[in-house]
C-alpha cells in the first residue's frame, strides 16, 4: 500500500512512503481536462468519407466495448469475481479521507488532493507514473487543462493561451526556475520539452509574492522528478511507432518515425542520496497541405466591380522533427535539516521542412482575368486566366535549437526555527534556422510559354485546371518566371536564401529565509532574487543582412533543373504534380551566385537586448479562523528594480549606424490570497493582485529603419520634418494589470471527484500600441553627402505604452467518476473543463475594435474515459471558438494575424498493462491524434469565404509499449 503525503509545497514536494503491506503501484497525479461538445469539423470532402466513416466506426466500437466490459463486470458477480474484487480492494491508494483504486483513477484523485491543498488557484497535470505523460510533449497536454488552449504550428502544439492571452503574457519555469525562449519573443516553445522526462505541471492562475518570475496570465511550472520523494528504485523504457495519415506527400520525405525513453531512479546511502536520469529520442514524421492567398482585390481594381483572388502560394508540406532530451536529478539530504538538489536539462531539436508547391500571381500579376467568369455576391468564384507565369517552388527550412538548463538548490532548516533557502541557475538557448526558396518554370522575367488556368472556388481553397504539365523536367528551367529581383541579381533572381540566428541566457540567483509564527500570522517569508538576462537576433550575412537573393553562378537566365527526386503531388490544389529536387544539394554544389540583400527594412531587425532585474519581497503567512471557518492564505508584495538596454542597427538605404537606447523604473507588486474552507471540502477562493508581463523582446529592440527626405532639407517643423523612421523601443515597460480572481471548488466525499466554478477580471493599466511619437534623430546620417538638415527632430513609428481595458471570464470543471452516479457505471469517468473570456481591449487604436490575439471566447474540453482490469481507453477532444492568429509568413518577423476559424481536435487512445505474470510491468498502448482531420482556416475578414491560409495536416497514430521493473 502507499499512502500520498502532501508537502509543504503542495505538488513539488508531494511524496509517497511504502507500507510493506502490499506492492500496489506508486501514486502520482493527471489532470487532462478536456471537453467534446458538438462537432466543429468540417464535413469531409467525399474522396474521404470512406476514411471519416472508419474513424468514427473504430471510435464507436472502442466506446461500445468498454461499456459491454463495464456492465458484465457490474452486473452479476461470480464467485471468482467476488474474490478478485476482494484482492483488489486491498490495493487502495488513501489520501486524506479518499480512497480509490491503483492507475488513472488514482492519479485523478492525487491531482484533485493536489489542488485542494494549494494556496493559490492553480490547474495540476502530472505523469500517471514515471515516463507516463500521454503525449508527444507537454505542450500536447497543457492544451487540455481548462482555461488553457494552444494554436498549432505545422500539425503540433506549441505556445500555451492563458485565459485568452498569448504565451507572451506568461512566464515558463522549470522546478521553479525562469526559462529562456527559441523564439523571438518571451514565449516559451513547450514542443521543446519531452513530456516522458517531465513528472508534472502547475500552473499558477493568480500571483504569489513568493513567486519569483510570475506572468500576467499565468505561470506554467514543468517539474522534474525528485528520486528521494519516489522513495525507490525505477527503471522504466518505452518504444513507439508513429505514422501519418497523409502519407509521403513528398516523394524525398517519411511518413513513420520512432520515440524511445529510458529513466532511471534510485536512491543511495539509505535514502540519503537520490539520483534520476532520462533520455528521450523522438523522430517524429509530419505532413500536410496548406494553402494561402496573397489577397481579394476587385477585379479590375474597381470597387464597383467583384473581388477576385490576386495570387495564390500552396504547398506541401514533409517535415521530420528530431528532438533528444536528457535529464538529471541528485539530491543529497543527510539530515532533516539539510537538503540540496541539482537539476540538468538539455535538449536538442532539429526540424527538416520539404515545402513544394507553385506559386501563382493572377489578379496581382500581368496575368488577365478572362470574361465570361461567375461571381456570386461580390466574389469571382470561377473564371479563366492567361498570360500565367507560375513560379515552382522546391525550399527546404532548417531549424536545430538547443536548450540546456542547470540549477543548483539549497535548503537549511528543519521547519521549527528559520528555513533558508538558496537557488542558483542558469538556461540557455541557441537557435539556427536555414530558409531556402528555388524558383523554376517555363519562362523568365515573363518570357516564355505562359499557362492559361482555369480556376474555382471551394469551400476551402481553390481548385486550378492548368493547361501546361508542370511534371515536364524538359521544358522547366531554373529561372525566375516573374522577374523578381532582377533589379538587383544579373541575369534575374532564381531564388533566395535567410537565416536568423538567436541566442538567449539567462542567469539567476535567489535566496530566501522563513519561520513559523505564533500571532495572527502564520509565517514571515521574505526574498531577494536577482535575474540578468540577453537576448540577441541576427541575420547570415557580413553586415546582417536579411539573407541573400540567389541568381546563377553562370550569369545565365535559365538553366536545366538538378537531378530528379521524383514528382510531388499537387491534386489537392487540382494540379497533378510537380519536378522536383533537392534545393539543399544544388546550392551546395555551387550551382547558386548570393547577392546581399541590404534593404533597410530587414537589416534593422539585428539586435540584442538585456535586462538586469532585482526583485525583493516580504510575505506572511495566514493559518486562521474566521468565527468556525477557517482561513488559509499569504499577504505580500515585490518590489522590482529593472534595468534594460538594447543595441541595434539604424538603416538609411546603404548606411547603417550603431543604434542604443536603455530605460529603469520600479514596481510595486503587491498581492493578497485567501482560502476559506465553508465547509468539508468546500473551499472558496479569493486572490487581489497586482501583475505584469515584460514586453516581448522583439518590440524592445533598439534597430530602426530611418527615411531622410532631402527635398524637406530646409523645413524648421517636426511635422514637416525631412526625417521618418520605425523600429523597436528599449523604453517599453511591462504590461500590467490589477486583477481579483474568485473561485468555488466543491470537492467529493469518498470519491476522486470534484467541480470548480472560478471567475476573474484583470484590470489593464496599459497595454502596447504601434504610434507616431517625436524622436531625435541626432547623429544619423542622411545618407546624402554634404546635405545638413535644419532639425534633427522628427515622427517614427513604435512600440508605446498606451490606455489599457479589461479582460474578463469564468471557468468551470468537473471531474466525474461513473460510480459517483451509479455502480453499473464503476470505471467509467468524464472531465469536462470549459471557460469563457471577454476583452474590451482594442489592440489597433487607428482601426476598428478587433479581438485580442490568441483571444478565444469559448474554449472548452473533455475527456471520456473507461479502466478496470488493466484496460483503458479515452477519447479526448479540445475546442477553441475563432480567435485571431499569427501565421509566419516571409519578410520581417512580424506578426501576421489571420481571423483563424474555430476548430475541434479529437485524440483517443486505448491501451492495455499486464498486472502478473510473466509480463507483470508491461503496458501496451495505441493512440490516434486529430482523429477527424481537423484543419486550420484563417479567412480575409469576417468574409469566410476569402480563404486566406488554409492547413490540413490529417490524422496521426502511434503504437508503443511501456515496460517498468
Amino acid at each position: 500500500m502507499f499512502i500520498a503525503e502532501r508537502g509543504k509545497e503542495g505538488f513539488a514536494d508531494f511524496q509517497t512512503r511504502r507500507i510493506p503491506a502490499c506492492d500496489a503501484p506508486t501514486l502520482t497525479s493527471t489532470s487532462l481536462l478536456l471537453f467534446l461538445p458538438t462537432m466543429h469539423t468540417q464535413s469531409p470532402p467525399p474522396q474521404n468519407a470512406r476514411r471519416f466513416l472508419l474513424r468514427g466506426l473504430v471510435a464507436g466500437l472502442l466506446l461500445t466495448q468498454s461499456a459491454l466490459t463495464a456492465f458484465a463486470q457490474t452486473a452479476v458477480p461470480t464467485k471468482e469475481e467476488e474474490e478478485k474484487a476482494k484482492k483488489d480492494a486491498e490495493k487502495v491508494v488513501v489520501l486524506d479521507a479518499f480512497v480509490v483504486t491503483a492507475g488513472f483513477a488514482g492519479s485523478l484523485a492525487a491531482a484533485a488532493e493536489i489542488k485542494q491543498n494549494q494556496k493559490l488557484i492553480t490547474e495540476i497535470l502530472a505523469a500517471e507514473d514515471i515516463g507516463k505523460l500521454p503525449d508527444v510533449s507537454i505542450a500536447e497536454s497543457l492544451a487540455r487543462l481548462p482555461g488553457l488552449t494552444t494554436q498549432r504550428i505545422n500539425s503540433r502544439s506549441q505556445a500555451i493561451v492563458i485565459r485568452g492571452l498569448t504565451g507572451d503574457f506568461s512566464t515558463g519555469l522549470l522546478n521553479g526556475r525562469e526559462q529562456v525562449t527559441t523564439g523571438s519573443n518571451r514565449a516559451v516553445e513547450f514542443d521543446q520539452y519531452p513530456a516522458e522526462l517531465l513528472s508534472g505541471v502547475t500552473v499558477y492562475k493568480t500571483a504569489d509574492a513568493a513567486l519569483v518570475g510570475q506572468g500576467l496570465a499565468g505561470t506554467i511550472d514543468l517539474r522534474t522528478v525528485r528520486p528521494l520523494s519516489h522513495g525507490r528504485r525505477s527503471v522504466v523504457t518505452n518504444v513507439t511507432y508513429e505514422w501519418v495519415e497523409l502519407g509521403k506527400l513528398n516523394p524525398d520525405s517519411k511518413d513513420a518515425g520512432m520515440r524511445y525513453t529510458l529513466s532511471y531512479i534510485d536512491q543511495f546511502a539509505d535514502g540519503k542520496v537520490g539520483i534520476a536520469l532520462g533520455y528521450a529520442k523522438a523522430d517524429r514524421p509530419g505532413q500536410g497541405e496548406q494553402f494561402n492567398a496573397w489577397g481579394y482585390p476587385d477585379a479590375y481594381y474597381n470597387p464597383a466591380l467583384p473581388r477576385v483572388i490576386g495570387g495564390v502560394k500552396p504547398f506541401v508540406r514533409s517535415s521530420q522533427l528530431e528532438r533528444e532530451g536528457w535529464m538529471g536529478v541528485i539530491e543529497f539530504k543527510p539530515s532533516e535539516s539539510l537538503h540540496s538538489t541539482i537539476d540538468l536539462y538539455y535538449s536538442d531539436f532539429n526540424e527538416t521542412q520539404r515545402l513544394r508547391g507553385i506559386e501563382i500571381p493572377l489578379q496581382w500579376s500581368s496575368a488577365q482575368l478572362q470574361p465570361g467568369y461567375t461571381a456570386e455576391r461580390g466574389l469571382v468564384t470561377r473564371g479563366v486566366f492567361t498570360n500565367v507565369f507560375g513560379v515552382v517552388r522546391n525550399d527546404i527550412v532548417l531549424r536545430d535549437a538547443e536548450v540546456f538548463a542547470a540549477g543548483w538548490n539549497l535548503r537549511f532548516g528543519d521547519g521549527e526555527g528559520w528555513t533558508t533557502e538558496a537557488d542558483l541557475s542558469h538556461s540557455r538557448v541557441k537557435r539556427k534556422d536555414t530558409v531556402l526558396e528555388t524558383y523554376s518554370g517555363f519562362g523568365s522575367d515573363q518570357v516564355g510559354t505562359p499557362d492559361t488556368m482555369a480556376f474555382s472556388m471551394t469551400g476551402l481553397g481553390i481548385l486550378f485546371r492548368p493547361t501546361l504539365d508542370y511534371t515536364n523536367r524538359s521544358l522547366l528551367t531554373l529561372a525566375g518566371p516573374q522577374g523578381w529581383g532582377g533589379h538587383v541579381v544579373p541575369g534575374g533572381q532564381v531564388g533566395f536564401l535567410k537565416g536568423p540566428r538567436t541566442e538567449d541566457e539567462l542567469s539567476q540567483f535567489k535566496v530566501l529565509a522563513k519561520r513559523e509564527l505564533d500571532g495572527f500570522f502564520s509565517s514571515f517569508e521574505a526574498g531577494l532574487a536577482y535575474t540578468e538576462r540577453a537576448k540577441w537576433e541576427i541575420e547570415m550575412g557580413p553586415r546582417g543582412e536579411e539573407g541573400f537573393f540567389l541568381g546563377l553562378a553562370s550569369g545565365a537566365r535559365r538553366a536545366p533543373l538538378p537531378p530528379s527526386v521524383g514528382i510531388t503531388n499537387l491534386s489537392f490544389i487540382g494540379i497533378p504534380g510537380m519536378a522536383s529536387y533537392d534545393p539543399l544539394a544544388a546550392l551546395n554544389s555551387g550551382l547558386y551566385r548570393l547577392t546581399p540583400n541590404q534593404n533597410p527594412d530587414y537589416v534593422s531587425e539585428n539586435w540584442d537586448v538585456e535586462e538586469k532585474v532585482t526583485l525583493g519581497y516580504l510575505q506572511f503567512g495566514i493559518d486562521k479562523k474566521l468565527g468556525a471557518i477557517p482561513v488559509t492564505g499569504s499577504l505580500g508584495t515585490q518590489i522590482i528594480s529593472s534595468d534594460q538596454s538594447s543595441t541595434g542597427l539604424a538603416a538609411r538605404g546603404t548606411t547603417i549606424t550603431p543604434i542604443t537606447g536603455s530605460h529603469d523604473y520600479i514596481d510595486f507588486v503587491p498581492s493578497l490570497n485567501l482560502n476559506f474552507e465553508l465547509a468539508d471540502r468546500k473551499i472558496l477562493r479569493l486572490s487581489v493582485a497586482r501583475q505584469l508581463a515584460r514586453q516581448p523582446m522583439r518590440d524592445m529592440r533598439a534597430g530602426a529603419t530611418i527615411g531622410f527626405d532631402e527635398r524637406l532639407k530646409d523645413s524648421t517643423d517636426p511635422l514637416n520634418s525631412p526625417w521618418s523612421g520605425w523600429g523597436g523601443n528599449p523604453k517599453l515597460e511591462p504590461w500590467r494589470a490589477n486583477a481579483v480572481d474568485l473561485s468555488y471548488e466543491h470537492y467529493f466525499k469518498d470519491s476522486m471527484g470534484y467541480w470548480a466554478l472560478a471567475g476573474f477580471h484583470k484590470d489593464l493599466r496599459s497595454y502596447t500600441y504601434d504610434e507616431r511619437v517625436l524622436a531625435d534623430f541626432t547623429g544619423l546620417p542622411t545618407g546624402i553627402p554634404g546635405v545638413t538638415p535644419r532639425i534633427f527632430q522628427g515622427y517614427r513609428w513604435m512600440k508605446q505604452n498606451g490606455q489599457g481595458g479589461n479582460i474578463r471570464g469564468v471557468e468551470f470543471t468537473l471531474s466525474l467518476p461513473g460510480e459517483k452516479v451509479s455502480q453499473v457505471l464503476s470505471g467509467f469517468g468524464l472531465i469536462v473543463g470549459g471557460a469563457y473570456v471577454k476583452s474590451s481591449i482594442q489592440p489597433d487604436l487607428g482601426n476598428p475594435a478587433v479581438p485580442l490575439p490568441g483571444l478565444s471566447e469559448k474554449v472548452l474540453s473533455s475527456t471520456l474515459y473507461y479502466e478496470k482490469g488493466g484496460f483503458a481507453t479515452r477519447v479526448s477532444s479540445r475546442y477553441r471558438s475563432d480567435y485571431r492568429g499569427d501565421i509566419a509568413t516571409f519578410g520581417p518577423r512580424g506578426a501576421q494575424f489571420r481571423n483563424l476559424q474555430a476548430e475541434t481536435v479529437i485524440d483517443a487512445q486505448v491501451s492495455y498493462a499486464f498486472k502478473k505474470g510473466r509480463l507483470k510491468g508491461l503496458s501496451v498502448i495505441a493512440q490516434g491524434y486529430n482523429v477527424t482531420d481537423e484543419p486550420l482556416f484563417a479567412s480575409e475578414g469576417l468574409d469566410t469565404r476569402l480563404v486566406k491560409d488554409y492547413q490540413r495536416y490529417g490524422a496521426s497514430y502511434s503504437v508503443g509499449m511501456s515496460y517498468k521493473f
